[in-house]
C-alpha cells in the first residue's frame, strides 16, 4: 500500500512538472517579439539574412519577412498592417501625402546601397552598352541585337512588375523622359516576371534575352553575363561586378551610374522593438551582412 501511495506521489509530481514546464513554453511564446517586414524582392535575401543573424542573437525575436515589390511593401506599412517596409527606392510623393492623411509620417532609413546590373546570355558577343543604347532597347526602338553590334537575332525583354523598386528605378534613370518632358515607357513586348530570381532565370535560358536586377542576384552566377555600362558615348563602361565579386568602389564613388540606395521605413520613430532591430542593420554586423550577401555596405562615415 505504501509503495502504491510512493509512485502516485512520483507521478503527481512528475505531471505538475509537464504543467509547469508547459506554462512557461507558452509564457515565453507569448513574450516573443514580433517585428514584421514586408517590401523590396530586391532586399528579401538580405533581409532574410538579418533577420535570422537577429534572431540568433535575441532568443525571444521573431523577425518575420516576406517580399511582394516596394510598392506593396509601403501600402502595407501606410495600412499599419505591417512594422517596417523594405523599398529599393525612395517614398513617392503621393505616398508622402496619403501617409499625412491618415495621420502617418514615415521615417527612412538608408540601410545599403545596390548597383543595377543588366544581365544577358553568357553567348552573347555584346560586352558593354551605353545607356542611350539600353534606353532603345527597353522601349523597343532598338529590337535586333545586330543594331547594337551583336549578332543578327531579334532582342527579347525581361522586366520586373511595376510594384518593384528595381523597375521604378530602372524607368526613371534609364528610359527617362522624352524631348516633351513625358515619361518614356518599356516596349509592351516585354515579358514581365515577379522577382529578380525568376527574371535571372529567364534570362540564363534565352540566348536573345536581356534583363536588370539586382547585382547581389547576379555577381556570382556563371550563367548570366553581366554589361559594362557606359553613362555615354565619352565614359569608360563600367560594370557592377566582375570575375564574381561586386564593384564596391564604383557604386560608393558613382563611376556606375545605375546605382542606388536601399531603404527601411517605419511609421513614425520606431518603437524600441524596432529600433534595436534597425539598430542591428546598421550595426557593423548588419553592414558586414550586406557585404556577405554580395550587395554594398553603406560608405564608411
Amino acid at each position: 500500500m505504501k509503495k502504491s501511495k510512493k509512485i502516485f506521489t512520483v507521478i503527481t509530481l512528475l505531471l505538475s512538472a509537464l504543467i509547469l514546464l508547459s506554462s512557461c513554453k507558452k509564457k515565453e511564446e507569448v513574450e516573443k517579439t514580433v517585428v514584421s517586414v514586408k517590401g523590396s524582392d530586391t532586399m528579401v535575401n538580405l533581409s532574410q539574412k538579418w533577420a535570422e543573424a537577429y534572431m540568433q542573437k535575441n532568443l525571444n525575436a521573431s523577425i518575420q519577412v516576406t517580399g511582394g515589390g516596394s510598392g506593396t511593401g509601403i501600402a502595407a506599412l501606410l495600412n499599419s498592417t505591417v512594422d517596417l517596409a523594405n523599398a529599393s527606392r525612395e517614398l513617392k510623393q503621393k505616398e508622402y501625402d496619403r501617409a499625412k492623411e491618415l495621420g502617418l509620417s514615415p521615417q527612412e532609413f538608408k540601410v545599403a546601397l545596390d548597383g543595377i546590373a543588366v544581365i544577358v546570355h553568357p553567348s552573347n558577343k555584346i560586352d558593354a552598352l551605353t545607356v542611350a543604347q539600353l534606353r532603345d532597347i527597353f522601349t523597343g526602338a532598338v529590337t535586333n541585337w545586330k543594331q547594337v553590334g551583336g549578332s543578327d537575332i531579334p532582342i527579347v525583354l525581361y522586366g520586373r512588375e511595376n510594384s518593384s523598386g528595381t523597375y521604378e528605378f530602372f524607368k526613371e534613370h534609364v528610359l527617362g523622359k522624352d524631348e516633351q518632358g513625358n515619361t518614356r515607357d518599356f516596349a509592351n513586348s516585354t515579358q514581365v516576371l515577379q522577382g529578380t530570381a525568376a527574371l535571372g532565370e529567364a534570362v540564363a535560358r534565352d540566348d536573345e534575352g536581356i534583363g536588370y536586377g539586382g547585382v547581389g542576384y547576379f555577381a556570382a552566377r556563371t550563367d548570366v553575363k553581366i554589361i559594362q555600362v557606359k553613362a555615354d558615348d565619352a565614359s569608360p563602361a563600367i560594370a557592377p561586378a566582375a570575375d564574381g565579386k561586386v564593384n564596391y568602389e564604383a557604386i560608393w564613388n558613382g563611376d556606375y551610374s545605375i546605382s542606388r540606395y536601399l531603404y527601411c521605413y517605419t511609421n513614425g520613430t520606431p518603437d524600441e522593438k524596432i529600433q534595436d532591430f534597425m539598430n542591428f542593420i546598421l550595426s557593423k554586423e548588419g553592414q558586414d551582412l550586406v557585404k556577405q550577401m554580395e550587395y554594398i555596405p553603406l560608405p564608411e562615415k
